[in-house]
This record gives C-alpha cells, sequence and structure tokens, in this order.
C-alpha cells in the first residue's frame, strides 16, 4: 500500500475504531470511567453492556460514522459534493437506524421538510437557540471532507463548510470542521500543519476558537476537561481532544485508552482523535485486533478501496 492510501485507510478505520471503542465509556465521568473499567478498555469485548450500551454489538460503530459514511456513499455514486444528496442520505439513515443520533441533529432530520429545505432549517434552529447552539455532530463526521478534493484547498474548505451546515450552522462548527479538514488534507498533501496557522484559520470564524487550539497544543490532557457535564458534548472540547491526540499521540492504542479514560463524550472525541492519528500514522501503525475487531471491516475496506481508486 503506498503513502497516500495508508494515510486514506488511516483515516476511515482511525474514526471508526475510535468511534467504536470510545463508547465503552460514552456519557461517563472520568472517576466513573475508572471504575467501571479498573482494567482499562483494551478491547471491544471489554464494553459493558449497559442499557444504553447494549444497542450496539461489540465491534459496531455508533452514529458518528454512520454519518461519515452518509457523506461518502454519496461521494462514491455521485463523484462530487451534492448537499441535497447527502442531506437525504441522513434522512434514510435517521428513519432506518439512527441510535446514538444527538439532539441536536435529531430535531432537525425529523422535520418533514429538512430533506427539501436542509440548509433552511438548519439555520432556522440555530436562530432559535439564539445563535448559540455549536454541538459536536458535524465535526465527527467531517474527516472525509479534508480526503475528497484534497489537492485544492479552496474546494476543501467550501466543501466542508457547506457540509457541516446541512446541520450545524454555527461559525464555531463551520470554522472547526475546516479545521480538522485542513488538518488531513495538509497531512495528506506532505505539508506541516502549525498552531498558528490553525488559529489564523479558526480566526475567519469565530474568536472562541484560538482558546481551544491553544488547549489542544498543551500537553495535559486534564485540561482540556472534557468530561465537564455543562459541556462535553461542546464542539470546541473535541476539537481540542483531537488536536491533543494529534500533537502528543505517541502510538493509536494508548492515545485512544487515554482519551477513554478521560469521560465525557468519549466516542466522538475518539472517533476525531483517531481519524486525526490515522492520518499522522497511517493504516499500517493501527492495532490489528482493532482493525479486524470491527463488526464491518469488510464494508469499511471495500468503501476505503473504491475512494482511494477514485482519487487516482
Amino acid at each position: 500500500m503506498n503513502r497516500l492510501n495508508d494515510r486514506i485507510y488511516g483515516i476511515l478505520f482511525g474514526q471508526a475504531i475510535g468511534d467504536a471503542l470510545g463508547l465503552a465509556a460514552e456519557g461517563m465521568s472520568c472517576d466513573r470511567v475508572a471504575t467501571t473499567y479498573p482494567n482499562g478498555v483494551n478491547g471491544y469485548a471489554d464494553i459493558i453492556q449497559d442499557d444504553f450500551r447494549k444497542r450496539w454489538a461489540p465491534g459496531e460503530w455508533t452514529d458518528d460514522t454512520n454519518q461519515m459514511l452518509c457523506i461518502l456513499d454519496s461521494l462514491l455514486e455521485l463523484r462530487t459534493v451534492d448537499p441535497n444528496d447527502i442531506a437525504a442520505r441522513f434522512v434514510r439513515w435517521f428513519h432506518h437506524d439512527g441510535r446514538g443520533i444527538g439532539r441536536h441533529t435529531y430535531n432537525i432530520l425529523r422535520m418533514p421538510q429538512y430533506a427539501q429545505r436542509p440548509y433552511e432549517i438548519s439555520e432556522f434552529f440555530w436562530k432559535f437557540s439564539r445563535c448559540n447552539s455549536a454541538p459536536n455532530g458535524a465535526l465527527m463526521r467531517t474527516c472525509i471532507t479534508g480526503i475528497w478534493d484534497y489537492r485544492d484547498e479552496a474546494a476543501v474548505y467550501e466543501n466542508t463548510e457547506n457540509i457541516c451546515r446541512l446541520t450545524h450552522f454555527d461559525p464555531r462548527c463551520v470554522g472547526l470542521c475546516v479545521i480538522i479538514a485542513h488538518i488531513i488534507r495538509s497531512e495528506l498533501l506532505g505539508q506541516t500543519v502549525t498552531e498558528s496557522d490553525l488559529l489564523a484559520l479558526g480566526a475567519r470564524y469565530a474568536p472562541e476558537i484560538e482558546e481551544f487550539v491553544r488547549l489542544g497544543f498543551q500537553p495535559d490532557i486534564a485540561e482540556l476537561c472534557l468530561d465537564d457535564p455543562d459541556t462535553r458534548g461542546y464542539t470546541l472540547r473535541t476539537l481540542a481532544a483531537g488536536l491533543w491526540a494529534y500533537n502528543f499521540g505517541t502510538d493509536f492504542r494508548s492515545t485512544i485508552q487515554t482519551l477513554i479514560t478521560a469521560g465525557g463524550d468519549v466516542d466522538t472525541n475518539c472517533a476525531v482523535a483517531g481519524a486525526l492519528l490515522g492520518v499522522r500514522m497511517g493504516y499500517a501503525a493501527l492495532p490489528e485486533d482493532w482493525v479486524h475487531g470491527l463488526l464491518r471491516y469488510d464494508e469499511l475496506a471495500e468503501k476505503a478501496r473504491q475512494l482511494t481508486a477514485i482519487l487516482y
């Protein structure tokens, strides 16, 4: 497998693994994680089967990756970015599965008019929140937008913005999705990503982004407060988790395990972190037992094969 393919497979499988394994501690405080998993989370079989988690089989990813695959499937079929088609796929997934969906996205996708007027509905809900709703439901699915058209910076940014706004209109959400896409695109091109680059990019969208970019460039994970009950689903906290993993992760397994112990919106934090670790380290660096333990491994491998074939 050449370098580009190794990184693309790494992104897709890194996200899926982080999502499926992060389910183990989804919604828990760090104290509860320690009590529930005194020996840590070493594989999918370790995930407790409580009323929430038993809805997924061991090794099955959640809504984070399912929504990313809605985007990927649209790209594979149409060979272009079609926001209306992606919105329609979100709706079909919502009605046929929808497990784990966040409240914000749920409220939007359940609207009967959504598939015909996605941007109008998305903007309405943002304004209804007094322009103060910035959950992480778009950030968790955005890794694919850094891959598609990765040679064209302007296209990557535009595609990312448009796909984010299908459900998340807040400029904080949009800016963070662009930051993740920028990192992925840069890694695919072999370009260096700097803190100053990300700060400048974030400043185009919202001033609040600066604090959390800086958090992701300091080594103490406790400073991220990922299990804060009031903000654990906040898109900026998830960005900080992803940046922390990208900057300080020494190997995929231990970095994901550390994020699990931190608690909070763990499946999303680990999904974003997994994609960033995957593009930095490559598919070959992912733990083999975690890769092949994915319930839908064959399906994801086939989608990755199709994607890399198109990009060439």
